[in-house]
């Protein structure tokens, strides 16, 4: 038990269902799921979505997805991996032509094929009670019509501005008028907002297969 007499974070307790996350708006959703009759799975994929929003340093919809699953509390565990694989084009042979020994954070050649929505889909298919979207709609509205940046974010933002401007398109959505927004500031992903009203009508097709796919790879 922490001393009381200090600033710091009292552990929590609830009868019916909890969410524990990075951003209090990602925790929120994962509670409204369940308030909304949506099971932890329902609640979970809700929180990341809507961290995918509002904590886009962190995570997002072009990483991967690791799941760790007891459904109902019981003691069968189902685990799922995620994990994006190489492009199928890549193989040892090209990287030699090409001179190629190794990759750093920046170069493409790192980039793996997204394993996030895939996961996301299968678990909801599998687990999920709520339909997908109305588990996708708190991330949708939160990228469509913005949400307060928090600390953490907007540190993070200001700490990577010089590598934001550096891509035109990172910049013009992360640099809103050429700069870091502020702690507070609402900022918007009207593009993702579009991406994951897609997924949440299309499934996963939507995201590996046509214009949102072509648009990625170009």
């Amino acid at each position: 038990m922490r001393n009381l007499e200090l600033p710091g974070r009292s552990p929590v307790h609830a009868p019916h269902g909890m969410a524990a996350t990075s951003h209090p708006l990602a925790s929120q959703a994962a509670l409204d799921m369940l308030k909304a009759g949506g099971n932890a799975m329902d609640g979970a994929i809700a929180a990341v979505a809507v961290q995918c929003v509002t904590e886009p340093g962190s995570t997002g919809i072009g990483g991967d997805c690791f799941c760790l699953y007891a459904s109902e509390g019981r003691d069968k565990v189902i685990g799922f991996n995620g994990s994006g694989r190489a492009p199928a084009a890549a193989d040892i042979a090209y990287y030699r032509d090409q001179g190629i020994t190794e990759f750093s954070r920046m170069s493409p050649h790192a980039v793996t094929v997204p394993g996030a929505i895939d996961g996301w889909t299968r678990l909801h298919a599998d687990h999920g009670r709520m339909p997908l979207a109305d588990v996708l709609a708190p991330a949708i509205n939160y990228a469509r019509h913005g949400y307060p940046l928090s600390s953490r974010v907007a540190s993070d933002f200001e700490a990577c501005a010089p590598l934001l401007r550096a891509d035109e398109n990172a910049a013009r959505i992360f640099l809103p008028g050429g700069k870091p927004p502020k702690v507070g500031e609402m900022h918007f992903q009207k593009e993702l907002a579009d991406t994951l009203e897609a997924i949440s009508t299309h499934g996963r097709d939507a995201f590996y297969e046509g214009e949102i796919a072509q648009d990625m790879v170009d």
